[in-house]
């Protein structure tokens, strides 16, 4: 009986202490906040939003991007694009994030889950700043939960820390939200690649078989035979790892891609301890490009009446199965699409075709005009290649 009543005991004394605990905690907080949307009505102010900032510890600056004519830029990288698709993902993120469970309230906890004070030299997080359509937000972001991945943030000034069900984690170097794409020009369109090594013998890469080879030698002369595609292959799909203002460095390696439309980019290189910068010029020799436009369509044209004789050849032989007829559709339906990328937009003429291809032209050089771009390793690697470095045996 005395065990019972002791137990009893023990038991009121610890609910006595929870409901001290829990009204001394309300008296000193306040109510509790509720979950719900981060930011209540953000999503009707996106396309409001015209500037997004990101500092770091000691709230030092270290991205900017403003909204320029509807398009996402960043000044301190010469006004180059930014990623349009990646800062809209990062908005709606922010504006479908939810809060799902409230925690500290107590600013020497803070910097457990990365949301102290910006301002402090050590801090962890980063604060986020947007500006537009409303009264500016600012959110200092931390640490990611550990299994559920969610971020834990700061409204403003608000103490009161919040685990959300996004990871809204803004990306700290301005390079990670830059437009990386540079240039397009698939392989097929290159005829040549010339090469100017400074203070040495200059040589080119041009098309043997289906190889590009070195000063017309065959393939098997080089020291491996697809290097000279590898090269040849540089503009295709040509990103960047960074940008700056041209310094006027001297070149230890001009390159020029020659292609069979009469457009033609030169890539002026050279190496720091950064890696390898490049400056790129683009022209265009409209007389080739409109040759090379209505040779594309003459033999477009003899390749469907082909096509169609074969096709009246072929209706008669009782011997065709279906599966061949099948493959015959597949493969014509494939060199269709393959003549459509070269000769473009077929329902043009071949002068409004070379337009289109000015206008292309213009806006790359206007975008390299006064730039520098630091080229991936993967990219500059056969972009610098010296003659020797093609050849087997024999220099």
């Amino acid at each position: 009986m005395r065990a019972r009543q002791l137990v009893l005991a023990a038991v009121v004394v610890a609910g006595l202490a929870g409901a001290a605990w829990w009204l001394l905690d309300r008296q000193a907080t306040g109510e509790r906040p509720e979950a719900g949307r981060l930011l209540p009505g953000f999503d009707q102010r996106i396309e409001a939003i015209d500037t997004i900032e990101v500092r770091v510890a000691g709230a030092t600056p270290r991205v900017r991007i403003e909204k320029r004519d509807g398009q996402w830029v960043m000044p301190d990288r010469d006004g180059w694009p930014a990623n349009q698709r990646e800062v809209s993902r990062a908005l709606f993120r922010l504006a479908e994030a939810r809060r799902i469970e409230p925690k500290t309230r107590n600013p020497a906890l803070h910097a457990r889950l990365g949301v102290e004070d910006i301002t402090a030299p050590e801090a962890k997080g980063a604060e986020l700043r947007l500006a537009g359509g409303g009264d500016p937000v600012t959110l200092v972001v931390g640490n990611n939960h550990p299994s559920l991945g969610g971020s834990y943030v700061r409204l403003g000034d608000e103490p009161q820390a919040w685990l959300l069900d996004e990871d809204i984690g803004p990306a700290r170097e301005p390079t990670d939200w830059l437009d990386r794409r540079l240039l397009d020009i698939p392989m097929a369109r290159i005829e040549e690649v010339r090469v100017a090594p400074a203070g040495a013998r200059a040589f080119r890469l041009s098309r043997v078989d289906d190889r590009f080879s070195l000063d017309g030698r065959p393939p098997t002369a080089m020291t491996d035979p697809d290097a000279g595609n590898g090269t040849a292959g540089f503009t295709d799909q040509l990103p960047f790892d960074d940008l700056a203002t041209d310094t006027g460095t001297e070149a230890t390696q001009v390159v020029d891609f020659i292609g069979v439309d009469g457009v033609a980019v030169r890539i002026a290189a050279w190496r720091d301890e950064r890696g390898t910068w490049a400056r790129l010029s683009a022209t265009l020799d409209e007389a080739q490009a409109l040759a090379w436009f209505e040779q594309a369509d003459a033999a477009a044209a003899e390749q469907a009446a082909n096509d169609a004789d074969s096709a009246d050849a072929g209706a008669g032989d009782e011997g065709a199965t279906d599966g061949a007829g099948a493959d015959a559709a597949a493969s014509d339906a494939a060199s269709e699409a393959s003549a459509g990328d070269a000769r473009g937009d077929v329902t043009k003429s071949p002068a409004e075709r070379v337009a289109a291809l000015r206008a292309k032209v213009d806006g790359w050089q206007a975008s390299f005009e006064g730039r520098q771009f630091l080229l991936p390793p993967y990219k500059a690697a056969p972009l610098m290649r010296s003659r020797n470095d093609y050849l087997a045996g024999t220099r």
